[in-house]
C-alpha cells in the first residue's frame, strides 16, 4: 500500500466525526480509527481491497458459513433495524459474553490472526458511546433472526482479525445508512485529495519538477519519471526514459483515450483533463493534459503485486502538481512546440486528429496564413553522419516518422520560388546547423505541394516514397527528387516485387548486356544515350562523341540481336521502361 497516499486517505475517525455517523457506537478498537479508508463496500464477497470500510446487515455474515476475511478491513459496520440502547450493558456483561462465545461448540471454527497494530490516540464519533476492550459483547437486543450467540461470533472474529466493530442504527432501510456512510466517505475523499494536491503543489513551487519527482519516488518506493509527450525526460528518479518499442503503443492509447474524453464530455480547446493512468508493460504511465492537448506523462514502475488503482489515484494528485510545470513551459514555448510537434507526428502518420487539434497546428506553425506546404522527406547518405547533436529542429518545422526525418516548409506564392529552390535552401540551412557542415550528402525526397492539413498525411508518403525511388537509382549519391517529376517510375515502385518486373527487364534487354561483355562493346550504354537524347540520332551521336554514321551502325546491330524494329515507337517505349527497371534494381551502371 502507498504510504503517501494512504497518509492523505480519510480514516475512520474522521468519519465518526460526520453527520452519517453521529449515532454510530464504536465496540471495539478505539484505538484503531486512524487506519486510512480506501473504499465503502457492503458485502464480504467477493473480497474486498485491503483498507475497506465495509458497511453491512448481520445476517449477511452470520448466513455464510465460510470463514469472513476480516483482516485487511479498516473496519466493520454492523447496521440494526432497531435502536441501540443501553451501550452500558454490553460493557457489562462483556467478559461472560466473550467466555461463553469461546466455550460455545456450535460455532464454526474462527481464523486467528494477530491484532492490527494500535493507532497513537483515541477519539470517540459525534454523539457515540465507546467501549474499548477486546471483551465487548452485545447485550442489547437483536432483531429478528439474529441471536446473541451470532453476535458474539462477529465480536470475536474482529477481535481476532483485530478490525474495528461499529455499530450503527438503522431505522429505516439498512441499505440507505451504507449510502449515508459512503457519501460521506466521498466527501472526504474529496477534501483529502485536495489536502494531498496543496502538499504536492507546495513542494513543486519550493523545490522544481526534480523536487517533487523525488518526493513522489520516496514516498511511492518506487522509480519514478517526468517526460514531454515525444517522451523527453524533465525529471526522474531511478528510472530509464520510455523504451522506444514503447512509445508509440503509449502515444496512441494516450491520444485515443484523450479524443474519447474531449468528445464525450463535448470539451472546448482549452480545458484540462485528468486521465486513467495506463498500463504499459512493468510502467503505469498516467498521461498529462494540458489546454486539450497531451503535454506529457508521469511514469512509475510497478510490481505484480502492486494495488494499481491506490497507486493510480495517488499519480493524478501528483500530476495535477506537475501540471503547473507545464503551464510555466508553455509561457515559453517550449512545452507547446513540442505538443505541437507530436500532434504534427500523429498526422503525417495517419492518426487522425480533432478539429481542435488541426486549428492549434495551423495556428502555431502559421500554415493558415500560406499559400500550401511543401513535405521533404530526408535522410544522411551513405556514412555521412550528423553528430551527436542529430537533426536540428531548433527554427524547423520537423519530425521524424517511422525512422524519416521529416521537415515542412509554409509556402508563399509571391516569393515565386521552385520547390528545388526550396529544397537547396533548406539543405544549406540543415548542413550549416550539424557538426559534419559541408561534408555531410543528404538525400532528399519532395512531396508534391498540398494545400491544407488533411493532405499532409498522403504528402508524406509522396516524399517518403520519392526518397526510396531516389536511393534506388542514385544510390549513396546526394541527391533531390521530386514526386511529380518520377513520372512512369511511381508505377514501377507499386510492382517492384512482383515477377514479371524482372521479367521484362530480362526479355528487353538482357540479350543486349550479354553482348556488350562477350565483345567488349558499348551497345548498351549507346543505346541509354539516343533514349534520353530522345531518339534524336544527331545530339546522341553529340553527345557520345561519335560520327552519326557509327551511332546508326549501332543501332542497327542492336535491332538485330533484340530482334525489334529500332526505329518503332512502342518499341523505344519498351526500352526505356526496363532502362528504368535497370536502374531501380541495379541492374545497370548509370
Amino acid at each position: 500500500m502507498n504510504q503517501m497516499h494512504l497518509q492523505h486517505q480519510p480514516t475512520l475517525r474522521q468519519l465518526l466525526n460526520s453527520e452519517a455517523m453521529a449515532e454510530a457506537q464504536v465496540v471495539f478498537g478505539d484505538d484503531l480509527l486512524d487506519r486510512p479508508i480506501i473504499q465503502v463496500v457492503g458485502s464480504l464477497s467477493p473480497p474486498p481491497r485491503a483498507g475497506s470500510l465495509v458497511v453491512t446487515r448481520p445476517e449477511l455474515l452470520t448466513n455464510n458459513r465460510e470463514p469472513l476475511p476480516l483482516e485487511d478491513l479498516a473496519a466493520l459496520i454492523i447496521v440494526r433495524q432497531t435502536g441501540m440502547d443501553n451501550a452500558q450493558s454490553i460493557a457489562q456483561s462483556s467478559l461472560t459474553s466473550i467466555k461463553q462465545t469461546s466455550a460455545d461448540s456450535s460455532v464454526h471454527p474462527l481464523p486467528s490472526h494477530p491484532p492490527h497494530p494500535s493507532g497513537q490516540s483515541s477519539a470517540r464519533g459525534a454523539g457515540s458511546s465507546l467501549v474499548n476492550t477486546p471483551q465487548a459483547a452485545f447485550a442489547s437486543a437483536t432483531p429478528a433472526g439474529i441471536d446473541d450467540v451470532s453476535m458474539k461470533r462477529i465480536l470475536k472474529l474482529c477481535t481476532d482479525a483485530g478490525t474495528p466493530l461499529i455499530l450503527m442504527p438503522g431505522f429505516g432501510e439498512p441499505g440507505q445508512v451504507a449510502d449515508d456512510v459512503r457519501m460521506a466517505f466521498l466527501r472526504e475523499v474529496k477534501q483529502a485529495n485536495a489536502r494531498l494536491h496543496g502538499v504536492l503543489v507546495s513542494l513543486l513551487l519550493e523545490e522544481g519538477l526534480e523536487g517533487l519527482v523525488e518526493e513522489i519516488s520516496t514516498n511511492l518506493n518506487r522509480p519514478v519519471s517526468v517526460e514531454t509527450a515525444d517522451f523527453k525526460v524533465l525529471a526522474s528518479r531511478n528510472m530509464n526514459p520510455t523504451p522506444a518499442n514503447q512509445q508509440r503503443a503509449v502515444s496512441e492509447e494516450a491520444q485515443g483515450t484523450l479524443k474519447r474524453l474531449i468528445t464525450r464530455q463535448n470539451a472546448k480547446s482549452d480545458d484540462h483533463f485528468v486521465m486513467a493512468p495506463l498500463k504499459i508493460g512493468r510502467r503505469l504511465v498516467l498521461p498529462i493534459c494540458f489546454k486539450g492537448s497531451l503535454v506529457g506523462y508521469l511514469s512509475v514502475m510497478v510490481r505484480p503485486n502492486d494495488d494499481l488503482e491506490s497507486t493510480g489515484e495517488y499519480m493524478q494528485a501528483a500530476a495535477l502538481a506537475a501540471m503547473i510545470e507545464f503551464s510555466q513551459r508553455e509561457k515559453d514555448g517550449s512545452v507547446f512546440s513540442v505538443t505541437q510537434k507530436s500532434l504534427l507526428k500523429d498526422l503525417l502518420a495517419g492518426r487522425g486528429l480533432s478539429a481542435a487539434d488541426q486549428e492549434r497546428l495551423e495556428r502555431h506553425y502559421g500554415f493558415d496564413l500560406c499559400d500550401g506546404i511543401l513535405v521533404f522527406a530526408v535522410q544522411a547518405a551513405g556514412t555521412s553522419t550528423l553528430g551527436r547533436s542529430g537533426w536540428p529542429e531548433e527554427q524547423f518545422i520537423t519530425t521524424e516518422v517511422e525512422g524519416t526525418r521529416v521537415y515542412l516548409l509554409p509556402y508563399l506564392a509571391k516569393e515565386e520560388r521552385s520547390w528545388q529552390e526550396v529544397a537547396a535552401a533548406l539543405l544549406s540551412r540543415v548542413k550549416d546547423a550539424t557538426e559534419s557542415g559541408a561534408q555531410l550528402k543528404l538525400q532528399v525526397g519532395a512531396a508534391r505541394m498540398v494545400e491544407t492539413l488533411l493532405d499532409l498525411t498522403d504528402a508524406y508518403k509522396e516524399a517518403r516514397q520519392a526518397l526510396i525511388i531516389g536511393t534506388m537509382i542514385h544510390g549513396e549519391n546526394e541527391f533531390t527528387v521530386g514526386y511529380g517529376d518520377l513520372g512512369i517510375k511511381r508505377l514501377l515502385y507499386l510492382m517492384i516485387d512482383h515477377p514479371e518486373f524482372e521479367r521484362f527487364y530480362e526479355e528487353t534487354l538482357a540479350p543486349l548486356e550479354a553482348y556488350d561483355a562477350e565483345w567488349e562493346s558499348e551497345l548498351l550504354p549507346s543505346l541509354r544515350v539516343y533514349l534520353q537524347e530522345g531518339a534524336n540520332l544527331n545530339s546522341a551521336a553529340r553527345a557520345l562523341f561519335i560520327h552519326r554514321h557509327t551511332l546508326r551502325y549501332r543501332l542497327e546491330q542492336i535491332a538485330e540481336i533484340l530482334k525489334v524494329d529500332i526505329d518503332s515507337q512502342d518499341v523505344l517505349l519498351n526500352l526505356q521502361i526496363a532502362f528504368m527497371i535497370g536502374e531501380m534494381k541495379g541492374a545497370t551502371q548509370g
